[in-house]
């Protein structure tokens, strides 16, 4: 064996020392910034700076940007040499989901046992728990960490190679906890304590395997892997209540949803499978829940089948809004036609009124009224029979109170966007997300202001760019929230500077409806998951359960 094999010999003798408190394991820590993020690679008992001269036994480590749900090979990062950590920059395409390393550390004998030691670590780039997802990459990182939220616990899966770890060493470091918690997964892999405030939280599991061999002249009996989890924590402060409101009839995405009083209606959407549009599949049914007394789902009327619409109240009626309408059967190519109609809609006469027609068909859009004006923002125009699609440049406005409807442009929004969340707070329009027609999903807010007919950049919700696709946004009370793809329920409250976490949803969804009832309560209605698919049951948040924020420890 050469010297340098030697020495790194006994610089893991010394390292791993006899108690497991000494230690020294890879982790990984990502710091975001507004004009860049960077991932840090530290060497010692927790994610935390060590000592830098150890940095150099590592440098040979390998990292990766692993694209979260945007799916593809990960992309590997180029490591220098910081004063405290060894670094690699992530451009705004690695930002999506984990960052992931992998590195073999060498052969050690301790207590006369000859073991391969390799190490892997991973750090998620979101904090939103709804996005804490498995990479499963058996190559790259074989024994994983994978987090879950249960309520106020915590639950670690530790997996070798996609299958779970039964009796895998776990320990647990961070802030508000007295002392190191230590324990072992049960039979499916599962360790589960509550990490009590916001803060990072250092996470490590251990997998031996019985497998002999050699590794640069030196052999060994066994070898022994650990890995890490960088948690950057956010503790849940408010979580869906429990009620009685019965589940949708039908399974429903890209609907118009609104409660007038006490009563919860809901419109059209797609009552067919993912990315598969036709006739047949499509609702032009409206159901009425009544959620003072609700004991079924009732079917008011039918009228045009429309997806992608936009539905709002105002002084006791509903307001229909644009949406497409697929013209093809089942099986046939699809001719997706977006529709330019407006309708009102009386509870007392159940009758749709007919309305003055948008300037322009326009659907995958959203509407929300600022004192008595009703705005449309974002969308497209799908015209069918194999034409192009036009992205809308213009957002529009109507008097709902005028004596003669009709529709007048704003200013025209710094974007085009469809599929995004738009919401009225403060006397003011928040456009939160969507899909670009350029550059794919984003989690980027505008803000326009009626009184100044000008828009404004507002902060971005927290997650990943998918967050801000099919999103819900509405205000209740004094704040505005919204609901994310991940499950996740932000709020944006004060001032406005930031979006705070608040918890997630029982069931992540996306092209749902998030609905205020009371000022107090707000209902989460229809939508879908990638997991499994639409999703029919209800949920409701109910503000006054919010908690008090809880600082990290310092």
């Amino acid at each position: 064996m050469v010297l340098w094999q030697r020495m790194l010999v006994i610089a893991g003798l010394v390292l791993l020392g006899t108690q497991t408190a000494s230690a020294h394991f890879l982790w990984l820590l990502s710091e975001r910034g507004c004009d860049s993020s960077r991932v840090k690679v530290f060497f010692g008992e927790e994610a935390e700076p060590d000592d830098p001269e150890l940095l150099d036994r590592v440098a040979k480590a390998e990292v990766w940007a692993n694209g979260g749900r945007r799916r593809g090979e990960p992309t590997k990062l180029s490591l220098t040499r910081g004063e405290e950590a060894l670094e690699a920059e992530l451009s705004q395409n690695d930002a999506a989901g984990a960052v992931i390393l992998r590195h073999t550390y060498g052969a050690i004998t301790r207590g006369g046992n000859a073991f391969l030691l390799k190490y892997y670590a991973k750090t998620y780039l979101s904090q939103l728990p709804g996005n804490w997802q498995a990479v499963k990459d058996n190559e790259r990182l074989p024994l994983e960490i994978v987090p879950r939220l249960d309520g106020a616990v915590t639950e670690l899966r530790v997996t070798w190679k996609g299958e779970p770890v039964a009796n895998s060493a776990v320990s647990v470091k961070g802030p508000g906890l007295r002392s190191e918690i230590e324990g072992t997964t049960d039979e499916s892999g599962k360790f589960r304590c509550e990490l009590p405030q916001a803060g990072i939280y250092s996470i490590r599991a251990r997998h031996i395997e019985a497998v002999a061999g050699e590794h640069d002249g030196e052999q060994y009996k066994e070898v022994r892997h650990y890995s890490t989890l960088t948690l950057d924590h956010l503790p849940t402060r408010l979580a869906p209540a429990e009620h009685s409101l019965p589940a949708l009839p039908f399974g429903t995405t890209s609907f118009g949803g609104a409660i007038l009083g006490d009563s919860l209606y809901v419109y059209g959407g797609n009552y067919g499978s993912a990315h598969k549009y036709s006739n047949e599949d499509q609702s032009g049914d409206l159901w009425r829940l009544n959620l003072k007394q609700p004991k079924e789902w009732e079917q008011v009327l039918e009228g045009p089948k429309l997806q992608g619409l936009a539905m709002v109240p105002y002084k006791g009626q509903l307001y229909r809004v644009g949406g497409f309408t697929a013209m093809n059967k089942d099986g046939e190519d699809q001719d997706l036609r977006s529709q330019a109609d407006f309708a009102r809609f009386d509870p007392a006469k159940k009758t749709w009124e007919t309305l003055p027609s948008l300037p322009e068909a326009r659907s995958s859009h959203d509407a929300a009224i600022v004192g008595n004006t009703l705005y449309v923002v974002g969308g497209w125009n799908m015209e069918g029979g194999g034409r192009d699609t036009k992205w809308h440049d213009t957002a529009l406005a109507c008097n709902l109170d005028a004596e003669k409807l009709e529709w007048k442009p704003i200013a025209a929004p710094p974007f085009q966007r469809r599929a995004l969340a738009l919401a009225a707070w403060n006397g003011k329009l928040y456009c939160i997300g969507g899909m670009q027609s350029k550059g794919g999903t984003t989690t980027q807010v505008a803000i326009y202001d009626p009184q100044q007919n000008s828009w404004s950049n507002g902060p971005a919700i927290a997650g990943e760019g998918m967050d801000g696709f099919g999103s819900s946004a509405f205000a209740c009370g004094d704040s505005l929230y919204v609901t994310t793809i991940s499950g996740s329920i932000q709020r944006l409250h004060g001032e406005g500077k930031a979006w705070e976490y608040l918890g997630q949803a029982a069931h992540p969804r996306f092209f749902h409806r998030m609905l205020p009832w009371n000022d107090e309560q707000l209902v989460l209605v229809g939508g879908a998951s990638m997991q499994v698919g639409k999703i029919l049951e209800l949920e409701v948040l109910r503000l006054t359960d919010v908690k008090p924020a809880i600082a990290a420890a310092e």
